[in-house]
């Protein structure tokens, strides 16, 4: 029960942000918008959920909005034209169409030792980003093997 809890926050805090995207910049999503409306059954099992009833609103009204632009522009269109019709349907959407939610705002707890992660990380973005860098991959020592 537990585990079910935590599993359902997630895929709330992933819906809330959908949510936000939507809701605060959809001129600015439209491959959001493309990808819900391609997946929008995955969002199926959402709507009866009591958990999700209230955020899935926003989402179904922004896939139905869309699939009604879509269906309007007709039979077999390419992947260009369906995002032209986004990109012009996501300035048409009247914002007031769209429940308005809190603010969503997250804590960073850091580590005891945030550096055992960071090091590393930054590190390997740095040797796999470095464009026109070389970098000897036997060259590189991240931490001393020495124990003294």
């Amino acid at each position: 029960a537990q585990d079910l809890n935590v599993i359902e926050e997630v895929i709330r805090m992933m819906l809330e942000i959908i949510n936000s995207c939507l809701c605060n910049s959809l001129h600015h999503n439209p491959n959001l918008v493309y990808s819900l409306l391609y997946k929008r059954e995955l969002f199926e099992q959402f709507r009866s959920h009591p958990s999700f009833q209230d955020i899935m609103q926003n989402l179904d009204t922004v896939i139905g909005f869309f699939s009604q632009r879509l269906e309007q522009a007709g039979s077999d269109l390419s992947v260009e034209r369906v995002q032209e019709v986004i990109m012009k349907g996501a300035q048409a959407l009247p914002k007031d169409r769209l429940k308005k939610f809190p603010e969503l705002k997250f804590k960073y707890v850091e580590e005891d030792q945030p550096e055992d992660f960071f090091i590393p990380y930054v590190w390997s973005l740095v040797f796999n980003s470095g464009v026109g860098l070389y970098w000897n991959p036997h060259g590189i020592e991240l931490f001393s093997m020495d124990s003294g």
